[in-house]
């Protein structure tokens, strides 16, 4: 029964993703672009039009984002800086834009190898479009954990309290008023430039969330159209015997009044469920969020994926 099994998964379920999705993505394909000047010019539009909107984000955090009232000179310092960065992913496009078509030329032949490759090319292109997105999330993370860090060792500073790193523990320790003056005024400046820095940490980090969903939705559909055993849910559909699940026996009649048994056998077709379960193709699952760590390191500033 397992080599049997094995038999059907082998011979169909390589060619699933050819057969059903490479077909109309092929056509789609070809006729989008049968002119690729007009495409490049498109798609340069879009971009274009996702620069403008950061750029506008980025303004309108520079202000008073909510209404709330931010550290003017330390805001405009990271909106600018920020800024700086977008623009230089945006003279990357500029000049990159001349390669398009020689892009377009490629991926218009990727039909060819089906959807699931397709889906990988695409997740890999939204890693590539939202880069400049992901370096401002990794800048404003790291200066928010290097802030929610300073704040905790200043609070044990207060309490007399210091973090010991050789045994991992943290130790009473005694500071003198000059030190305990010093920390005050540190603990102050981090704690009046926080919400600023807040401001753009919650911002990306929304943005690299959305975009993690995303790539996360495309690795399911890729791994769903590969595990999909097509041949079995095509016999499953044309109600075959060989998929068949469990089997009724009837007896129609009477032993004691005839010299011979009759009996009706039913067979009960098995759940879809079942079947895509029993002869579930042996791939990789795609990594699933753990939502509970990500929540807490975005709590505290550590990078997420």
């Amino acid at each position: 029964m397992n080599s049997e099994k094995f038999s059907v998964k082998a011979k169909w379920l390589p060619r699933i993703d050819v057969l059903i999705v490479s077909p109309p993505r092929w056509t789609a394909m070809k006729l989008i672009t049968q002119d690729k000047k007009e495409l490049s010019v498109m798609l340069m539009g879009m971009l274009e039009k996702l620069i403008n909107l950061l750029y506008t984000l980025l303004k309108w955090l520079m202000g008073a984002p909510a209404g709330l009232k931010l550290n003017n000179a330390f805001n405009k310092m990271l909106g600018k800086y920020f800024s700086y960065h977008v623009q230089l992913w945006w003279h990357f496009l500029d000049v990159s834009g001349e390669k398009l078509d020689t892009a377009l030329q490629i991926y218009h032949y990727l039909g060819y190898f089906g959807f699931t490759f397709q889906a990988a090319v695409i997740s890999d292109m939204i890693s590539i479009a939202t880069f400049h997105s992901y370096c401002i999330y990794v800048y404003a993370a790291r200066l928010f954990n290097l802030q929610i860090s300073g704040l905790i060792a200043l609070l044990r500073f207060f309490v007399g309290r210091k973090y010991n790193p050789l045994k991992g523990s943290i130790d009473s320790c005694e500071y003198t008023n000059q030190e305990l003056f010093v920390g005050t005024v540190a603990f102050t400046i981090l704690l009046l430039l926080l919400p600023t820095t807040t401001m753009y940490y919650i911002v990306f980090t929304l943005f690299r969330i959305l975009v993690l969903i995303i790539q996360y939705l495309l690795a399911k559909l890729i791994y769903t159209i590969q595990t999909l055993p097509l041949y079995v849910v095509t016999l499953w559909l044309l109600h075959s015997p060989k998929v068949a699940g469990k089997i009724s026996m009837e007896v129609l009649n009477n032993r004691k009044k005839s010299s011979y048994l009759i009996i009706r056998l039913k067979l009960f077709s098995k759940s879809i469920w079942d079947l895509i379960t029993d002869f579930r193709a042996p791939f990789d699952v795609p990594k699933q969020f753990e939502w509970t760590n990500m929540l807490s390191n975005v709590c505290v500033g550590k990078q997420i994926v």
